[in-house]
């Protein structure tokens, strides 16, 4: 089985595996009447009303930063992505990737498994959105094992 430190899923992604040192990069898509609502990702147990926001932002179609977490919200594609990097053991566990709506937010569970790695890799990763033409370039250094 081919490992890959940055994994990117082709659909929302629901079971995300990482290792530790490295980095994962997680898909959420949303329905379009929400292109101009706020997006976050939390941890915290499912189903549970409890968790911890991990990152949130309002802003489109820019990469925003808060300590190991990064959102990008992509309004034309009705997606945004999160990257976590610099991976821990203790990370793995359930997320949710969501839109804050009033009412109840909306979102998706998403597990995340972060294994001990032992080697440093390097990966260049670019991902072009086939409905906009749009391209996103990642260069990300992660260990593996």
């Amino acid at each position: 089985m081919d490992v890959c430190p940055l994994l990117v899923g082709g659909g929302e992604s629901g079971r995300v595996m990482g290792y530790s040192g490295g980095g994962v990069l997680i898909k959420c898509r949303y329905d379009t009447q929400y292109t101009s609502n706020q997006k976050f990702l939390c941890k915290g147990p499912w189903p549970g009303l409890t968790c911890t926001d991990k990152i949130k932002a309002g802003v489109k179609n820019k990469w925003i930063n808060s300590g190991r977490f990064s959102l990008f919200d992509k309004t034309r594609a009705a997606q945004f992505w999160v990257m976590i990097r610099e991976l821990t053991v203790e990370d793995s566990g359930t997320y949710k990737c969501g839109v804050y709506k009033s009412g109840f937010d909306v979102y998706t569970p998403v597990e995340l498994k972060v294994e001990e790695g032992e080697s440093l890799t390097t990966l260049h990763l670019v991902i072009t959105d086939s409905l906009s033409s749009d391209t996103l370039y990642l260069t990300f250094s992660s260990l593996i094992g």
